[in-house]
């Protein structure tokens, strides 16, 4: 795991608590310092994590059993919830360095994202010297025929200029923004579409064809899945799960890979690329191949008319006054496709690359959310979703309401303008007025610094947004009144050209 600055903070927060925690483990002596340890490694990698009204880091006993079994469970040991010898020895192994973000519930593949468009380009920027460079290239190019083999993506390597995936080696310092940890626990990371970023640690020991030290080209196809869009899964022998298995000579994907990977980007049957269920769809047509592929794993939801309400009554898309934009999920499930929601009044609807969709009813998606929100932000960490109004808090988990929400907002102030999920350091960010708030989802957060000024954040960003969003291209949207400005993240400002009209750019609207 990744050594955090903080951790010996961390040990002593914890103590008290998880010394009451130890009378539910098993016989085998265990030290505070190792029931630390253990619910830092849950924190860190999702199982645990603070809510936003907390006071403070610690959970009570059952939240974190509950965290060990899930945590168990998706690694083929004894589901107890208590902490032994060999939960904390699978705490050991090497891993993925990022969060797993399980639940009870499901044992489906996750998913992050996804590139719009099925050729991508490739980079290798240093080689690892156990290798070399010539053996190293045949790893990763191995690593990416993983996934080729079984969809309709295509890769091509670059020596030079810009590609969509770029991969390199790094220590322990600070030439990556997260450093790695040294020999052992966190072997690489990688980023989420469209970032493309994939970095292997090069203090390990890299080979090929070897039982000893970390086969580079299971590590890499684990983490060309990550940059192509799929989350951990909860299967242990996954390529997909986050903890490394070690090298097996006749390695296969798992059918839970498969199904993923093909959810996001589809299979080649009958010469036409269809999705998961049979069916290929996008602005021009609909294919149906579901007799050439037998019974489809799952259709699409039939179209409810009752969802629609009637011409007249609800806002018009290029007219309204925005309460918040959301990139999120487009159905309750774990569906690949992204979907833009704005909210206005009591109504929502999504809008594409061919215009807005009708309006509907907010209560007849997200059932029990009241109308006119004050801002809304889909979480691309943990995948839940965050609505504020006045001084609470709604979250879902697709379209469900988590258990104990609403809550009331404790850390930051009622009534805030706009939110969004910020991709470069995964946390979100609450604005109000010039100011605004950063809050982990994992981690503690210290609030007494906040408010902070917004323009030291992002140069020449209006204030009294009245919604934000980070979207698909990367790229930070602010909405206020009827125009929009575009942040760049990298040098984290206004883009010149800005700003434009809402109605006309992001609505399709006609003058």
């Amino acid at each position: 795991m990744e050594r955090n600055p903080n951790r010996k903070m961390e040990y002593k927060l914890e103590l008290m608590l998880l010394l009451v925690f130890m009378a539910t483990a098993s016989s085998v002596a265990l030290s505070g310092e190792e029931f630390a340890e253990a619910v830092v490694y849950l924190r860190k990698y999702g199982y645990l994590h603070i809510p936003l009204d907390s006071k403070g880091p610690n959970h009570p006993p059952e939240e974190i059993a509950e965290a060990l079994r899930i945590f168990q469970k998706v690694t083929n040991l004894e589901v107890s919830g208590k902490l032994d010898s060999a939960t904390l020895a699978m705490m050991n192994k090497p891993r993925c360095g990022l969060e797993d973000s399980f639940n009870n519930k499901s044992l489906r593949y996750r998913v992050m994202g996804y590139w719009r468009k099925k050729m991508l380009t490739y980079r290798i920027y240093n080689y690892t010297p156990d290798l070399g460079q010539g053996k190293t290239r045949l790893a990763i190019q191995s690593a990416f025929k993983y996934w080729s083999d079984v969809s309709p993506l295509r890769f091509r390597e670059l020596q030079q200029g810009r590609a969509d995936i770029k991969i390199s080696f790094h220590r322990k310092d600070r030439t990556c923004p997260v450093p790695f940890d040294g020999r052992g626990h966190v072997l690489a990371h990688a980023d989420a579409p469209e970032s493309g970023i994939v970095h292997f640690d090069a203090d390990e020991v890299w080979t090929e064809g070897k039982a000893h030290g970390s086969n580079l080209r299971i590590v890499a196809a684990h983490e060309i899945g990550h940059a192509l869009g799929l989350g951990h899964s909860q299967y242990y022998s996954a390529l997909m799960g986050p903890v490394y298995n070690g090298y097996r000579s006749n390695f296969k994907l798992h059918p839970d890979d498969i199904r993923g990977i093909q959810a996001l980007y589809g299979n080649v049957w009958c010469g036409i690329t269809v999705v998961s269920g049979g069916v290929y769809e996008n602005n021009l047509c609909i294919v149906l191949c579901g007799s050439f592929l037998g019974k489809p794993e799952r259709t699409p939801p039939p179209r409810n008319p009752s969802l629609l309400v009637p011409e007249g009554v609800v806002p018009h898309p290029c007219k309204a006054t925005l309460d918040a934009v959301m990139l999120g999920k487009e159905t309750a499930k774990t569906s690949p496709l992204h979907k833009t929601y704005i909210f206005s009044g009591q109504y929502v609807w999504t809008v594409s690359s061919s215009g807005y969709n009708s309006p509907v009813l907010i209560s007849a998606l997200w059932k029990e959310l009241p109308g006119s929100i004050n801002a809304a932000v889909h979480s691309q960490r943990t995948g839940k979703s965050y609505f504020l109004k006045d001084d609470k808090v709604w979250r879902y988990d697709g379209f469900r309401l988590d258990h104990g929400f609403p809550k009331r907002l404790a850390n930051i102030p009622a009534n805030i303008d706009s939110a969004l999920y910020f991709n470069k350091n995964k946390k979100l960010l609450f604005f109000k007025g010039s100011g605004y708030w950063q809050w982990d989802e994992f981690g503690p957060t210290d609030f007494s610094s906040y408010p902070k000024p917004l323009g030291q954040l992002f140069h020449g960003a209006p204030s009294d947004t009245d919604a934000a969003l980070t979207w698909t291209n990367g790229h930070i949207y602010l909405f206020k009144g009827s125009q929009y400005w575009r942040v760049n993240q990298q040098h984290q400002a206004v883009e010149k050209a800005y700003p434009l009209s809402t109605a006309e750019h992001w609505m399709q609207c006609d003058d």
